[in-house]
């Protein structure tokens, strides 16, 4: 049998048959187990096996899910091949990826606390929780030059969406007021406007998919443009997008992320764009009480280390500097 460095593993038959059918074995020598003997012990019992089997443990050379010496190809990982070995290596990853993301929130959230209880006692408010804490992602990324290879690109995208688009018949209208969406409550406005404010805090951490999905275009998006705007041809339309497409943009980002925010039009974007909340956002939304002022302290981070605050109260807000002590 050939593992990756060109080697060869030597695998006795009785080996082979272990690991394919499940036959009960010794771990060592591959002698076989009566099914009794197997259930309590997975070595023969001779004590050259015993030895051998004590000094892989010591030298982590068994698999830390069925205790089966492990392959050379195999020692790295720490687990053998077989599949519900595995599977408890993967979800065991899995689990510690998830608790250490844990660990992190919990300690940025203490962090996030100390400095809105800082910040509320150098103005004086003595109610700091009026201000509902959230954290939210932050885009550290810079300003750079829209290369003509990404513009030529996305205008090629574009132009085949249109096409696809205009190649399909109008959409029939028979209410005129079908297309009209109800006002939004007064609260949701306020939501609208205090959820802004954090994003222009976080500076459009979430708008980096929209580099690998041409800014979540799609055909709904482009039907719905059309509709609204019914004496415009395929060639207007092309050219009503890439007027938004700037010089410059976002390193890493969508084409249409700019120093100030989306430049595109709200009603031009994709409703993906349109009704996306980040975790944080989500959380703060969902539980802003129904009446009343809608006030936010909005911390924008990175796995454990503060970049931006924002006061918010409504569409106000107050940028917080984060000092290099608040961000370690």
């Amino acid at each position: 049998m050939l593992i990756p460095n060109g080697k060869e593993e030597r695998l006795t038959m009785t080996d082979v048959n272990f690991r394919l059918t499940g036959t009960p074995a010794c771990l060592v020598c591959n002698a076989p187990l009566p099914f009794h003997q197997a259930r309590n012990n997975k070595l023969c019992g001779r004590i050259e096996c015993d030895w051998r089997y004590s000094l892989l443990q010591k030298q982590n050379k068994l698999c830390k899910k069925c205790g089966r010496p492990l392959a050379i190809r195999e020692q790295h990982f720490g687990v053998c091949a077989a599949p519900e070995c595995q599977r408890a290596a993967i979800a065991d990853r899995a689990r510690q990826e998830h608790e250490q993301r844990e660990r992190w929130y919990l300690a940025l959230r203490e962090k996030a606390e100390r400095l809105r209880n800082q910040v509320m006692g150098d103005f004086g408010i003595r109610n700091a929780k009026s201000f509902r804490l959230a954290v939210i992602p932050a885009s550290l990324s810079k300003i750079t030059r829209l290369p003509a290879k990404r513009r030529r690109e996305f205008r090629n995208y574009l132009k085949q969406l249109i096409d696809r688009v205009f190649a399909a018949p109008v959409p029939v209208v028979l209410n005129q007021d079908q297309n009209q969406t109800a006002p939004l409550a007064d609260q949701e406005i306020r939501l609208q406007a205090a959820s802004g404010q954090a994003c222009a805090c976080c500076q459009g951490s979430c708008c980096g998919g929209g580099a690998f999905t041409y800014a979540y275009l799609e055909a709904a998006t482009l039907q719905r443009y059309r509709t609204a705007h019914p004496d415009q041809r395929s060639r207007k339309v092309l050219a009503a997008y890439m007027s938004y497409v700037g010089d410059e943009t976002t390193q890493g980002s969508c084409v249409y992320h700019q120093a100030d925010g989306c430049s595109l039009p709200r009603d031009m974007r994709s409703d993906i764009c349109n009704n996306f909340y980040c975790g944080g956002l989500q959380d703060f939304r969902q539980n802003t009480p129904v009446t009343g002022p809608v006030r936010g302290f909005f911390i924008a981070a990175t796995e454990n280390t503060l970049h931006r605050a924002a006061l918010v109260h409504e569409d106000h807000t107050l940028m917080i500097p984060v000092s290099s002590t608040d961000m370690d």
